[in-house]
């Protein structure tokens, strides 16, 4: 499951909008802090997941606009990021994440691949294995 977090309305509905001009089928998530997007992973071929994570870039980039438009207008914001991580129970949980360290991680990779890195970590915390890397057999 490919997982998308926005913060403001106006970005979420405009993605929303163009996974249906897409043809991509999407289910909205419930969580308390963000306004959060799936799409199953077998539903998209890699050329439509490239095209789609492009586009949420732009989003991300408005959802950020709005943001920074409301520490003008408010100045008890405070800036604050973090990361989802996937439980094994199923739950959905934020990590925080120092907004400079995390800007440099996203320079580098996209939202998938940050989340394929924060799940395989949650995953080796979660269940731990003792053996030495090589004993392991490798991940696809």
């Amino acid at each position: 499951m490919l997982e998308y977090v926005f913060f403001h309305q106006q970005p979420l509905d405009q993605f929303c909008e163009f996974l249906r001009d897409k043809g991509v089928p999407f289910q909205l998530l419930e969580s308390s802090e963000s306004l959060l997007l799936a799409i199953e992973e077998q539903s998209i071929n890699d050329s439509m997941a490239d095209i789609i994570d492009d586009h949420y870039d732009v989003m991300l980039d408005l959802d950020q606009s709005i943001y920074d438009q409301g520490l003008l207008e408010d100045e008890e914001n405070y800036a604050a990021a973090g990361v989802v991580v996937n439980l094994m129970d199923g739950q959905s949980v934020y990590a925080d994440v120092p907004g400079n360290l995390l800007n440099k991680v996203m320079d580098v990779l996209s939202p998938q691949e940050l989340g394929d890195l924060v799940n395989a970590i949650a995953d080796a915390v979660e269940n731990p294995d003792k053996r030495a890397l090589c004993k392991r057999h490798p991940v696809a």
